[in-house]
């Protein structure tokens, strides 16, 4: 009898072994999902009547060509209202381009006088691309807890940086309810920007916070710009919800560029002809290449011992992210210097912001002494005629 058993147990194990490599193999050829989809992490919640209920949505679309999705909800009973937002402003449609999504915000407001002691809402939000159409429902009740339920304090509501900044929001999060509450966190940001939530100044990331009733607690909202975001003042929601209770605060961020310059010579040539000891001046173009001004302009030169170079003008107080302003670059290189090709460095400087130019200049010897080398021939074969004319008849 132990023997059956001993072998009944062999025969167990071995069909283990044979087994778990061909589920691996299933597993590891299982195809990507393929499609579009519009969802939401709280399709059933509840909001006080006459407030302002916010409603977190995905676009998502998955190996598909860019998709132009339009927005509409239907099932609510009249006097209610709702409106989609997408960056802060109010949206009707989103473009969603393969492997991406769009985060977008779906607000429902009740009518004051609603009762809730109604039935939930059976409300359908359904995002039509192409010739078919995604579909979301959702089910909303009216809730009797007091106003005040829980309340967001941001503790700076408004940073200012640049597209490289990495800004951080510390929210503290009052639980005023009679019960532990575990708090979703959410966030709307314009498209470009992603977000990322932490428990007070820990590192890990996490997406809810517990709260004991009557407690409060701080999480951190980290927000990162587009590299390629354009100066500006953007609008950020953070949002959390936990059963009936939801709350949101508006927060912004204003991105103020950074400054680029700029440099190229005549016809975006850095190179021309000069005369030695004489002036010769050459159009330079300086333009603002940054997302945000170039201030305190200055132009300046390194150029052999004895050139001298000035410039029209010689500084700026500012130029405009895009614009463009032409220097006129004067050179004037040392009477004794003999014909040849010499290096002058032009180099434009601002606060933030940098730019050089190598410019070739080739001196050609003065057109002076090739005049006096023809007079002193000529002399010399007037002199040379009137010899021989004297002479000649001796």
């Amino acid at each position: 009898m132990p023997s059956s058993r001993l072998r009944l147990a062999a025969l167990l194990a071995a069909l283990a072994l044979c087994a778990a490599p061909a589920l691996a193999q299933t597993s590891s050829t299982q195809p990507a999902l393929t499609g579009f989809w519009l969802t939401t992490p709280y399709p059933e919640l509840t909001i006080p009547a006459g407030e302002k209920g916010s409603i977190p949505l995905t676009l998502r679309n998955a190996g598909l060509p860019p998709q132009r999705a339009e927005l509409a909800i239907s099932g609510l009973p009249s006097g209610w209202t709702a409106d989609f937002t997408g960056g802060g402003k109010p949206v009707t449609a989103a473009i969603v381009d393969p492997n991406d999504t769009q985060s977008l915000t779906l607000e429902v407001t009740p009518p004051k006088d609603a009762s809730d002691k109604a039935a939930p809402v059976e409300a359908t939000v359904t995002a039509k691309y192409g010739d078919q159409t995604a579909s979301l429902p959702l089910a909303i009740s009216l809730s009797t807890e007091a106003p005040g339920g829980v309340t967001l304090t941001p503790e700076l509501p408004a940073l200012r940086g640049t597209p490289t900044t990495d800004f951080s929001f510390r929210i503290k999060i009052d639980n005023n309810s009679g019960a532990d509450q575990l708090f979703n966190l959410g966030a709307d940001v314009p498209a470009g920007f992603t977000t990322s939530f932490k428990h007070g100044y820990d590192t890990a990331e996490i997406t809810g916070v517990p709260i004991k009733a009557g407690a409060s607690d701080t999480v951190t909202m980290d927000v990162k710009p587009g590299p390629n975001t354009a100066a500006g003042d953007y609008p950020l929601r953070f949002a959390v919800l936990a059963g009936k209770l939801t709350a949101s605060t508006d927060l912004g961020v204003r991105i103020t560029g950074t400054p680029g310059l700029s440099l190229s010579g005549p016809q975006d040539r850095l190179s021309g002809d000069t005369t030695a000891g004489q002036p010769t001046t050459f159009p330079f173009t300086l333009e603002s290449t940054g997302s945000a001004p170039a201030q305190n302009v200055k132009l300046s030169a390194s150029a052999p011992s004895d050139w001298k170079v000035t410039f029209d003008p010689e500084t700026l107080p500012a130029l405009e992210a895009g614009q463009s302003q032409t220097v006129n670059v004067t050179i004037t290189p040392s009477a004794k210097a003999v014909a040849g090709d010499y290096i002058v460095s032009v180099s434009a400087n601002a606060d933030g912001a940098s730019r050089s130019a190598d410019f070739r200049a080739t001196v050609n010897t003065s057109t002076q002494w090739g005049i006096v080398g023809v007079i002193i021939i000529a002399a010399a074969l007037i002199v040379l005629v009137v010899g021989v004319m004297r002479y000649g008849r001796r």
